[in-house]
């Protein structure tokens, strides 16, 4: 999981970024060694990177990368995420969350029934 330390900004357009991105999410620039060593100790808004990890729930159709629903490019490969690619996105999540739909109610099952053995005793 990544920290706070590993996020900065775009130097092109201010976008948050994390350490070993080669390409910007928001811009598509692709970064080099000595844009990565710009971009240290740049991020200007900590509370603005916070939900950062959350947002990057899909995978990238070409390079697998994780990436944002929003994200203009995919930090990975670069490739411009285009509005088929994000529909593409994000049915593929619905299929994972189908797949997984019966794990989840026998995890959540279990759960209620420790809890409920516990405010039993």
């Amino acid at each position: 999981m990544r920290t706070l330390n590993d996020i900065y900004q775009c130097i092109q357009c201010k976008a948050v970024v994390a350490h070993g991105n080669r390409h910007c999410r928001g811009c598509g620039v692709r970064f080099t060694a000595a844009d990565i060593d710009h971009m240290k100790d740049n991020i200007q808004s900590v509370v603005g990177a916070l939900p950062w990890n959350l947002r990057d729930v899909y995978r990238c159709v070409h390079c697998q990368e994780h990436v944002a629903i929003k994200d203009a490019y995919c930090r990975g490969c670069g490739d411009e995420i285009c509005d088929n690619e994000r529909q593409l996105m994000k049915l593929r999540m619905d299929e994972i969350a189908k797949e997984n739909t019966p794990a989840l109610i026998g995890l959540l099952t279990f759960v209620l029934l420790v809890i409920l053995a516990l405010v039993a005793m």
